[in-house]
């Protein structure tokens, strides 16, 4: 079956059309980012810098999407997503400016456990498509210069693969060792349960095999024994297969979890980092290049033991900072932020955290106090079908109250903290979720294309796999990605523009991270430094207007920012309207009005935002997914984990001359200073806006931020006011000089100081 759309060509298209032709024909057919000329670079070549290139460091800068294969696009009208299906949507993520696709399981399963639990190791799901449905894909993948990962999930299989099967009937089966086997389900008491709602053991009883087996998760995933060298040659035989299709790396699944040892829990053992540099070394000696990323769900400093030296994981996920996005716009204060982000280790240079918002399962609440879990129950999760283990099953818009300037806030903070962000597929067009499903399955329901019956343009089946959201705050009939595309303010436009600017600047993927101090808590603030490429993040995650002064220059200097009030006010911000200038995306970026006066007026421009009324509705006798009622929430209780010391704002020059002595902080690849003191004052440059703020003589900046504000400055493309003119400076280009100081005024830009003539 053949399908085409707006949206995507259809495979014969695809196959038939060049590289080039691909590539040409979607750029022209997307909507433009806006008027600037900066913007005439084809960025949907999705180019990486030299440094990513010429080191494989592409995972670095890379922004990652997640697709639950199942749920994606289904082009057959069998009721489910397929391979096909992904390959027919690979404009629309390289429009957004994916780089680098993540699919979830997609072998043969029993779908006890959504496809981790896997039945064959080395073919595709026969719902999904075939081996070379999936060749057809990584093709046309790279293609677009772009990455594809898959799911590799070496802990367990299902108990339906033939190694179980065998292994259960006879005691002399050569697959009895790939299993784990016990005569008492006493053995490795220690080890936590995980699925606590579902499984009082980690051992189960098989009749046929007289014995008890070992799994971690539920009882029809029996863990594999890894302690037996067959079964650690077996999984690097079936990363062979893989990555000889093509792929450009795995999201290793459960990795904690590979060897048990008695009066241990069985997590983090030394052997399985003995396994897992074995594992690395055989990636990078026979397919340099490519990656893996470990899935631990632990705290950072367990999780950089899997960095190893550099020579273990690429990659790692940051568990514990996607609760505390939630937490910090929850409380609208950023310390529990700040607190985890102090407390995460330094990893290797080729190494790279993961953070993400949302992704297939449940919010997780694990690397929280249990304080704080409950806090966070209340007011994400205030109704228990909410809530499934130690999470919360519910999507980033449901979550966020259907309120875009917080949900831009969280992509804010996901784009610019460090790490390579992850996208969950359909958030960016904000879709809701379904609680009232099994399990997680309420996240995982069918993508929404279009308002068009019976299933939102995901397929033409009348029996789906999951029913398509069709409620009337996030049904499919206004949230879909046609809508998306057509409004200049929708989320879809403001994360485009957001990955479009972001990949302009080493710093987000490569650079340092400096808390900048402030004495207003509702703002988060701080800097990503990559040499000469510093950028400035300020954001309000308060629901009121606030007002700030920060420094703009990091120094090991401790001081007070009190000692140091900058009488400078915010000047006009002039949001460029989409009615008169063409550039409907930035307008979609939160509302960003600022009056002469300095004092920020609130006013919404956002086209189709969603809202919501605030109350969940009478549930009893209801099937319609509750919202919940936000609540007055307590003052966070700083932790007691001992903080290590970190840098503070300087705020005289003398201060900054006594400070020479001391050590700058660096960047070792480039070898550049990264904190350096500017006597004259200047201006910066938000990137998603061009809105421009004073800097006064010392560094200081004053300026007030509307709820949910955040602005992205550049350090890099400042102005510098001399006396004998004024010079342009981007610190990433050629300095150029202007003769004529009035081209450097621009009409939207106020001063707070009289410039001298």
């Amino acid at each position: 079956m053949t399908t085409t759309n707006g949206l995507g060509n259809s495979i014969e298209n695809m196959l038939s059309l060049s590289s080039g032709d691909t590539l040409t024909q979607q750029f022209l057919s997307s909507p433009p980012l806006n008027n600037s000329t900066d913007e005439f670079l084809d960025y949907s070549e999705h180019e990486r810098s030299e440094m990513s290139v010429s080191n494989n460091l592409w995972y670095k800068e890379a922004i990652f999407y997640e697709v639950y294969v199942r749920a994606f696009c289904d082009i057959e009208g069998t009721g489910n997503g397929g391979i096909s299906g992904i390959t027919n949507k690979l404009d629309y993520l390289h429009t957004l400016g994916v780089d680098c696709i993540w699919l979830l399981p997609i072998y043969p399963s029993p779908l006890k456990d959504d496809g981790y639990d896997i039945s064959d190791y080395c073919d595709i799901h026969p719902d999904y498509g075939t081996l070379n449905d999936f060749k057809i894909l990584v093709k046309a993948v790279h293609e677009r210069n772009m990455k594809i990962i898959a799911d590799f999930i070496p802990n367990h299989c299902s108990d339906k693969h033939k190694w179980f099967q065998s292994a259960r009937l006879s005691r002399d089966s050569p697959y009895r060792d790939y299993f784990v086997w016990s005569d008492s389900p006493q053995k490795y008491k220690d080890a936590r349960i995980i699925f606590l709602d579902v499984e009082q053991s980690n051992w189960t009883w098989d009749e046929a095999a007289g014995q008890y087996y070992w799994h971690r998760f539920y009882k029809e995933q029996p863990d594999l024994n890894f302690d037996n060298p067959k079964v650690q040659q077996e999984m690097l035989n079936i990363i062979d297969f893989w990555l000889n299709l093509g792929i450009d790396g795995f999201r290793v699944d459960a990795v904690p979890y590979l060897f048990e040892r008695e009066g241990t829990s069985c997590e983090n053992l030394p052997e399985t980092h003995e396994f897992l540099k074995k594992m690395r070394q055989f990636i990078d000696n026979k397919y340099p290049g490519r990656i893996i990323l470990a899935e631990a769900c632990q705290m950072p400093d367990e999780v950089r033991k899997y960095f190893g030296d550099g020579d273990e994981f690429h990659m790692g996920f940051h568990f514990p900072v996607m609760p505390r996005i939630y937490m910090s716009i929850m409380r609208s204060k950023s310390e529990c932020l700040r607190d985890i982000m102090e407390n995460t280790p330094e990893i290797p240079n080729t190494c790279q955290w993961v953070t993400f918002l949302r992704n297939h399962d449940e919010l997780t609440l694990e690397m929280v106090t249990k304080d704080e879990r409950k806090e966070m129950w209340d007011f994400y999760a205030p109704v228990p079908r909410m809530r499934i283990n130690l999470g919360i099953r519910r999507r980033l818009a449901p979550l966020m109250g259907g309120d875009q300037r917080k949900i831009e806030l969280a992509y804010s903070l996901l784009f610019t903290l460090p790490g390579s962000p992850i996208i969950y597929y359909g958030d960016e067009i904000c879709m809701g979720d379904n609680i009232w499903l099994e399990d997680r399955h309420g996240v995982r329901t069918p993508m929404q294309w279009c308002d068009q019956p019976p299933n939102g343009g995901f397929s033409t089946s009348n029996k789906l796999y999951a029913p398509v959201i069709d409620d009337p705050e996030y049904g499919y009939q206004k949230v879909n990605v046609v809508e998306s595309e057509k409004d200049p303010s929708s989320l879809y436009q403001v994360i485009r523009q957001m990955i479009q600017r972001r990949r302009k600047h080493l710093s987000f993927g490569h650079g340092s991270f400096q808390w900048i101090n402030s004495d207003n808590p509702h703002i988060a603030s701080y800097m990503r430094i990559c040499g000469i490429d510093r950028m400035f993040i300020v954001q309000n995650l308060s629901d009121q207007v606030q007002k700030v002064t920060l420094h703009t220059h990091a120094t090991p200097a401790l001081s007070s920012l009190s000692i140091h009030q900058s009488s400078i006010r915010c000047g006009s911000i002039h949001r460029r309207n989409a009615s008169n200038s063409g550039d409907g995306i930035a307008s979609g970026i939160g509302s960003r009005i600022c009056g002469d006066d300095g004092i920020s007026n609130i006013t919404s421009n956002f086209g189709n935002t969603l809202t919501v009324d605030g109350a969940g509705g009478n549930l009893s006798g209801s099937k319609v997914t509750p919202i919940p009622t936000r609540k007055v929430h307590t003052h966070y209780q700083q932790s007691n984990i001992n903080r290590q010391q970190h840098l503070q704002p300087l705020t005289t020059k003398e201060e900054y001359e006594a400070s020479k002595d001391t050590k700058q902080p660096f960047v070792s690849f480039l070898n550049v200073e990264t904190a350096s003191y500017d006597e004259q004052s200047h201006y910066l440059i938000d990137i998603l806006t061009d809105y421009q703020v004073m800097v006064d003589q010392k560094g200081y900046v004053t300026m007030d931020l509307e709820p949910y504000q955040f602005f992205w400055f550049s350090m890099g493309e400042i102005t510098t006011l001399m006396g004998d003119g004024s010079k342009s400076r981007d610190l990433r280009r050629k300095s150029i000089q202007i003769n004529d100081p009035i081209n450097l005024h621009h009409k939207n830009t106020h001063f707070a100081d009289p410039i001298d003539e």
